[in-house]
């Protein structure tokens, strides 16, 4: 088996989570319960779940900015106690990244970003960042565009294998796509990304794969994830079946659980597998992480990676 790095290249954020009898609406207000503080992030999540199920050989490093807040020491401890190595996490001036999360009785929710020190990242955060042929380098939306549009490009001319998590939905992702080797999004988000105007069929998946050169991902919540291989035919794999209690961070252990896998020179649909189970498990927890997520449990779901 095959050994790399998984970069991740992102957000990372204090969340505030909340629970509420059901998501409000315009003008209304709610009552909450059960406030607490965790570490989040799309990038710090995705991060998280990588090392915390990397298979043996694979390393994480996270590459992101955070204040020089109370908060920043937190959010940093946590994914190096993960097994994250940090030495690529910036300090600047101002706030952490911070996200206001609402779970309702039925694990849905809704989520506010304040983007804080991921807005700011300073140039030399991205000229310092070590890419090499065979990373696996994983990037999202939660950070300026301006930094995952250099970073995929300087990935993608040092030979390493680009992940893109198309979220929080920015239409300008699909120019990026020359070089990204995998793109992931949820169905709304390929929707709009790719000019539909309601939910997407599996041969509506199928159809926007064939003329990508671009490995395709598309999770579809409880029902699964379709993939395809660049201008290939599209799979379908059902989800796992676990008690769930809060989607939230669901999607980016996804991520994390098919970054780790794909380092480790998994077939695409293994990957997918892997990216699954991780979504899955850390449904089954309250927050964006699952502290007990580890490779055997993962093993135990989805099987080994080769």
């Amino acid at each position: 088996m095959s050994s790399a790095r998984v970069v991740v290249v992102g957000s990372v954020n204090l969340d505030l989570l909340y629970r509420v009898p059901h998501l409000p609406r315009a003008g209304e207000t709610l009552l909450g319960a059960d406030l607490v503080r965790l570490s989040g992030g799309k990038g710090g999540n995705q991060a998280h779940a990588a090392a915390k199920i990397a298979p043996p050989g694979v390393t994480v490093a996270m590459i992101a900015c955070l204040g020089d807040d109370e908060g920043a020491t937190l959010l940093r401890g946590e994914l190096a106690a993960a097994g994250v190595d940090v030495a690529g996490v910036q300090t600047v001036a101002g706030p952490s990244g911070t996200a206001l999360i609402a779970v309702d009785d039925r694990g849905e929710n809704t989520i506010v970003v304040i983007p804080g020190a991921n807005g700011a990242w300073p140039e030399s955060a991205v000229a310092s960042i070590d890419m090499r042929a065979g990373d696996v380098v994983v990037v999202q939306l939660e950070v300026p565009f301006a930094v995952v549009e250099t970073v995929v490009s300087r990935a993608a001319t040092a030979g390493a294998r680009v992940v893109l998590n198309a979220a929080p939905l920015d239409r300008r992702a699909t120019e990026l796509l020359d070089n990204v080797d995998v793109l992931v999004v949820n169905e709304i988000e390929a929707a709009e990304l790719f000019g539909f105007d309601a939910g997407l069929s599996a041969d509506d998946i199928a159809g926007i794969a064939g003329g990508l050169d671009t490995d395709l991902v598309v999770t579809l919540g409880a029902r699964g994830a379709v993939f395809a291989p660049a201008r290939g035919e599209a799979t379908s794999l059902p989800a796992f079946a676990v008690d769930a209690i809060d989607t939230v961070g669901a999607g980016d252990a996804f991520v994390g659980g098919l970054a780790a896998a794909l380092a480790a020179s998994a077939t695409l649909e293994t990957a997918v597998r892997w990216g699954s189970a991780a979504g899955a498990l850390t449904a089954t927890v309250v927050g964006a992480r699952h502290p007990g997520l580890d490779r055997k449990a993962i093993e135990t779901l989805a099987g080994p990676v080769g």
